[in-house]
């Protein structure tokens, strides 16, 4: 959001630093401590305690199992699924992603990107046991994943190029681009093929087949992906079943999004 000349004055200080607290809540690795959040913050313990007063007073937070300590509450997951539900695509792609994970017999995901990183806004488990570890909500780097590069193939080099600029391009397997060439050579590869096919990129022992999905301007707007231990997947038919199935689905909605193009 570009800033107001009137910024000073429209600007809510109070109600930044509650947000802000429920963004170092949401990124800590545990519980933590009214002095831990007013260091995070550079607050004193008085400011910090209002704060976190309000916000477990609205049920935004709430004491963890060990005393004085905090986490987020439930009202923020709440809002989070209040938002997933009312993107206009997780409700189209719904009912696709149901069918096709029936027929396919493995997770069936839908994802975004958000900033520097992939979200998932609708997760449909595999019925067959052969579950994916992605649920709704999480949240992973694009740089590092087969949805990820699906997502970014609608940038231009010189896009994709700022994109890297100020990331840190951790290495998670051997198939991690850690530099912009080795992530324009992915995302160039789903540009010529229009899917990723997954062996252990991201996770060791697990597969996944990644689609984009296209808006009625032609933009890449989301990606289907299918996804499981490999043990879930027959590799023989990668190409006559899995890709397939995962690229119709992922027209389908294009298609409800407005996608007039080819398939």
């Amino acid at each position: 959001m570009t800033e107001s000349p009137n910024h000073s004055v429209y600007f809510v200080p109070g109600l930044q630093r509650g947000l802000r607290v429920l963004e170092i809540l949401g990124a800590a690795a545990g519980p933590m401590s009214l002095s831990e959040i007013g260091r995070a913050m550079e607050l004193s313990r008085s400011s910090a305690f209002r704060l976190i007063y309000t916000l477990r007073h609205m049920d935004f937070i709430k004491e963890a199992e060990q005393k004085n300590t905090y986490t987020l509450g439930a009202r923020v997951l709440n809002l989070g699924f209040a938002y997933l539900n009312q993107q206009p695509v997780t409700s189209i792609s719904r009912p696709y992603l149901a069918a096709l994970r029936d027929k396919i017999e493995v997770s069936t995901h839908l994802s975004v990107l958000e900033g520097e990183e992939v979200l998932y806004l609708g997760s449909h488990q595999a019925r067959s046991g052969f579950v994916s570890n992605m649920a709704t909500g999480t949240r992973t780097q694009a740089y590092a994943s087969a949805i990820g590069w699906c997502l970014l193939s609608d940038l231009s080099d010189e896009e994709l190029s700022l994109f890297c600029e100020d990331l840190d391009m951790v290495a998670f397997t051997d198939h991690t681009p850690t530099t912009f060439e080795a992530l324009k050579v992915r995302v160039q590869a789903v540009r010529e093929a229009g899917y990723v096919f997954s062996q252990g990129f991201r996770d060791p022992g697990g597969s996944s087949v990644a689609v984009p999905v296209r808006d009625n301007s032609g933009n890449v707007v989301a990606c289907v992906n299918i996804s499981g231990p490999d043990s879930g997947f027959d590799f023989d038919r990668v190409d006559t079943f899995y890709v397939p199935e995962t690229k119709a689905a992922a027209l389908k909605i294009s298609r409800e999004l407005g996608y007039a193009g080819p398939a």
